[in-house]
């Protein structure tokens, strides 16, 4: 008895040791068997004349557009399955073993590049070196990492409320589309973005996603080329935009408020000053986050170039309505004009002046318009003049709010439109 059971005891164990010996010595045997004269730069195909079918997509993970360098990146698992007929096999032959995975550097794979790649193509760059998953019937899997880097030139003029739609076209750099039939992963329509991060921070919102096949004939070869076309439409988030519209606001705001106030007034060219710095400050500040190789003029550039333009020629009118103050002119402004600011046109813009010869209305426009005694003497015509040409300044003012705010109302049209 003590015999048998140290016998049992020396045996004990050695039977799984066995299974998992014949398990490795199958799928060692299968794999010298697959590549012992296989050749990965053979297309794999047993008539030369067909085209092998290759089903791909993405399924995306990630993704960022940096506008400042015109690059998109797409970040996810690529998806390719090709049958390959010299890895088939049965599996009544190997106990029942239906899959294997082996190195994708010795097999063959479709040399996918990116087309419009931004920098230098480099399929290594783009697609990671995973093992591919090979089944009895010659099906080849093979989705590795990958990181798709693409040109997509923004268009920043409707910044800050803008989309852009990027597209990444991926095909075989020398394979044609008789060699290689290239179709979307289940004839689908769209990126795979059940994976996708979310990313509350982000700048750039995905809005939608479209797949196609684009064939294509190029200059260079009688041949057609096919290619996948990866289609993503991203639109800049509204806590972006916030960070631009709330003192684009305030500027137009503080530009309307300059021509408010009275032209004769000192304060009236600190705040044009002031306002111009201001402008100036944001423009440069503009320069620095929109990208320099956008596809038009963006709107709120417009806006900021013409507001300047308007701002400074508030501080010309302030400035004239200053010198004519503390040093009147002597010659009155042209009839046409003292005609316009006594008819409707004058009454249109609120100005009061009746140009008359009264010296009470005349001090009375004066305090309320310039602030500012003209001189003990009134009720001269030197008076009337300045008082004439004060009006003028008024005038010029009120058509500038005009001028002003239809232009605001265009770029808020183009922006609604």
């Amino acid at each position: 008895f003590l015999g048998l059971l140290f016998a049992i005891v020396l045996t004990w164990g050695q039977y799984p040791a066995v299974e998992a010996d014949d398990y490795f010595n199958v799928i060692e045997r299968l794999h010298e068997n697959l590549l012992a004269s296989y050749n990965k730069q053979i297309r794999p195909v047993i008539d030369h004349t067909k085209a092998i079918k290759l089903e791909a997509g993405l399924t995306l993970t990630n993704f960022n557009f940096d506008e400042l360098e015109s690059k998109f990146s797409a970040k996810g698992f690529f998806y390719m399955q090709w049958k390959d007929p010299r890895f088939m096999w049965s599996p009544a032959d190997y106990e029942g073993l239906k899959s294997i995975h082996l190195p994708s550097e010795k097999v063959w794979k479709p040399d996918l590049e990116v087309y419009n790649s931004y920098g230098s193509l480099s399929n290594d760059r783009s697609f990671a070196s995973n093992d591919v998953l090979i089944t009895s019937d010659g099906s080849v899997y093979f989705v590795p990492i990958s990181t798709l880097d693409s040109i997509c030139i923004p268009d920043a003029t409707l910044y800050p409320f803008d989309s852009v739609t990027c597209t990444t076209s991926i095909g075989s750099w020398t394979h044609n589309a008789l060699e290689i039939d290239m179709n979307t992963r289940n004839n689908a329509t769209t990126v795979d973005v059940k994976d996708l991060i979310s990313r509350r921070m982000s700048q750039w919102k995905l809005m939608s996603t479209n797949v196609s096949i684009e064939v294509k004939v190029y200059e260079c070869c009688p041949e057609p080329y096919a290619s996948l076309r990866l289609s993503f439409t991203i639109q800049r988030s509204l806590s972006a935009s916030s960070a631009v519209i709330t003192p684009t606001v305030v500027i137009a705001i503080l530009t309307l408020a300059t021509f408010f106030i009275p032209p004769a007034v000192g304060a009236k060219l600190v705040v044009g000053v002031l306002n111009v710095v201001v402008h100036c400050v944001f423009l440069l500040y503009l320069k620095t986050i929109l990208p320099s190789g956008s596809i038009n003029t963006s709107v709120i550039v417009s806006f900021y170039s013409g507001s300047l333009v308007t701002a400074m020629v508030s501080i010309l009118f302030t400035i004239l309505s200053l010198r004519w103050t503390r040093f009147p002119k002597l010659i009155p402004p042209p009839t046409m004009i003292q005609n316009c600011l006594t008819g409707r046109i004058g009454i249109m813009l609120g100005v009061e002046h009746k140009y008359s010869g009264n010296r009470f209305a005349q001090k009375e426009l004066i305090e309320k318009n310039s602030q500012q005694f003209v001189s003990s003497d009134s009720e001269s015509r030197d008076g009337e003049i300045q008082l004439e040409w004060l009006s003028v300044c008024l005038a010029l003012d009120r058509i500038m709010v005009f001028v002003y705010c239809t232009f605001l109302a265009v770029l808020i049209s183009s922006f609604l439109c």
